[in-house]
């Protein structure tokens, strides 16, 4: 990002522009103790010239010595409170250690100074969403969510809601899985009225995408990839459903009641399945907000499954209301003390196998599914399987959520037995997310609309999990 850096813009006279220079460019090496000694000795020459403490405070800022950085970054204001590189700097260092010592206001308070001389910087808003989430305020978050998308996933069909200039990002990982999801929604939102006719050769396109898609060739990749269509539309958001908030209450009053609690309060392991979990309202839009929006961009995972993440557009009021009142329903197992930090959805192929367990970052999850039981064709399975195993406090993230085998071996060596939880449609499972767990194997219809769509929140962190 663009922020915190040491520059050398502005003149000096004798020797001083030269020792700039010179300390920039060490700076660039990441010489930075050679870089200070040049920049200590203009501040020094010159202590009237706001660049050189500006540059000082930024080498010291990259050494850890933040009370100096701090310091250095206050002298260059005060010798020209102008001077707007020196004020982002700053603000760049206090957003960081108000993090830290959890002070998230005030470090929002400085994302947002940054955002007003930054405001493509998809590290501005992605500290923005961060910061908005760690306080409780989900509205803020999903307003620099929607900018964030906009940055990094617009296009032309769907700008949300403006034309940003565009960023560098990276290119998206083509898959066949993902062209083929992506030919089938293009083609249930053309069928719908919902694109226009221009979106007749990207469906041409995108049918001869999966017929000669290779991922093992190289060339073939670069050919598809390269197509105009593709650079327009793949990895970015033509169409999204503007879900709203609802008057009324999202999550029923039936099934998410006192006793819902309860239940997981009284459970060893702390888990509880809850049925009727939204209103026919608020499931009726959020299946027609899965269905049309182009969000599902991630495709790294086994068996073509496809993630939506908060970031990337699974972003909506309805989305975020709903997340509000699970903390309201839940007032001691998550209420305020543990805050949304994560949420996403995943589709699946219509069948697949078990997926290897895992287990969440958070202290507090709540899953649920969203697709018609109709289309379920193993009444019996399609769920969710929770082991009665919670994942060591010393393993790290890549452990307890990637590695595979050290995982299924850790399980077997405990004794490890899985909950079983069949798939239902508008069932939600909130469950301790220390707890090992994997997608059950699915069995359900072919089919664009009949695809297995679970939603996922994540409240709080692991290591908070039992604390106040």
């Amino acid at each position: 990002m663009g922020t915190g850096r040491a520059a050398h813009e502005q003149p000096a006279a004798g020797d001083g522009l030269a020792q700039i220079e010179e300390g920039h460019r060490l700076c660039l090496s990441r010489r930075y103790e050679d870089a200070e000694v040049c920049f200590r000795a203009v501040a020094k020459q010159q202590p009237d010239w706001p660049m050189a403490h500006n540059n000082l405070g930024w080498v010291l800022q990259a050494q850890g010595r933040n009370e100096e950085a701090l310091a250095s970054y206050k002298t260059a204001l005060q010798r020209d409170p102008g001077f707007e590189l020196a004020r982002a700097n700053l603000a760049y260092l206090l957003a960081h250690l108000y993090v830290h010592i959890g002070k998230f206001d005030e470090a929002r308070a400085m994302w947002r100074v940054l955002v007003e001389r930054y405001p493509h910087d998809p590290e501005v808003l992605d500290n923005l969403i961060s910061t908005a989430l760690k306080a409780n305020d989900l509205v803020d978050a999903g307003y620099w969510a929607t900018r964030y998308a906009a940055v990094t996933r617009a296009s032309v069909y769907h700008p949300m809601p403006a034309h940003p200039p565009l960023v560098t990002i990276p290119e998206p990982r083509l898959s066949k899985g993902k062209l083929q999801h992506d030919l089938e929604q293009y083609r249930y939102l053309r069928s719908h009225g919902l694109l226009g006719e221009v979106f007749d050769g990207i469906i041409d396109c995108y049918g001869q995408a999966v017929q000669c898609f290779n991922e093992n060739d190289a060339a073939l990749r670069q050919r598809v990839g390269d197509a105009v269509h593709m650079k327009s539309t793949y990895g970015r958001i033509v169409h999204h459903y503007p879900a709203a908030r609802l008057p009324e209450n999202a999550l029923s009053r039936t099934g998410v009641n006192l006793d819902a609690e309860k239940a997981y309060l009284a459970s060893t392991l702390g888990i509880v399945v809850i049925d009727d979990f939204l209103t026919p309202k608020a499931l009726s839009e959020l299946q027609t907000f899965c269905l049309e929006s182009t969000v599902w961009h991630a495709n790294r995972y086994a068996y073509d499954r496809l993630g939506a993440f908060f970031r990337d557009g699974f972003n909506c009021p309805l989305l975020l209301q709903i997340a509000e009142e699970i903390q309201q329903a839940f007032p001691n197992v998550i209420g305020r003390r543990h805050p949304l930090l994560q949420m996403w959805g995943f589709k699946y192929r219509h069948d697949q196998p078990a997926t290897h367990p895992h287990a969440d970052f958070a202290a507090v999850n709540v899953n649920f599914w969203i697709t018609p039981d109709e289309a379920n064709l193993d009444q019996a399975s399609g769920g969710l399987l929770i082991y009665d195993v919670e994942a060591p406090m010393d393993w790290d993230f890549e452990a307890y959520n990637r590695q595979g085998d050290r995982i299924s071996a850790f399980l077997r060596d405990a004794g490890a037995k899985p909950v079983v939880i069949p798939y239902r449609c508008n069932r939600a499972i909130i469950f301790n997310s220390d707890l090992f767990h994997a997608t059950a194997p699915i069995r359900f219809r072919p089919g664009y609309a009949d695809k297995r769509v679970n939603i996922t929140l994540l409240y709080g962190e692991r290591e908070r999990s039992g604390t106040e």
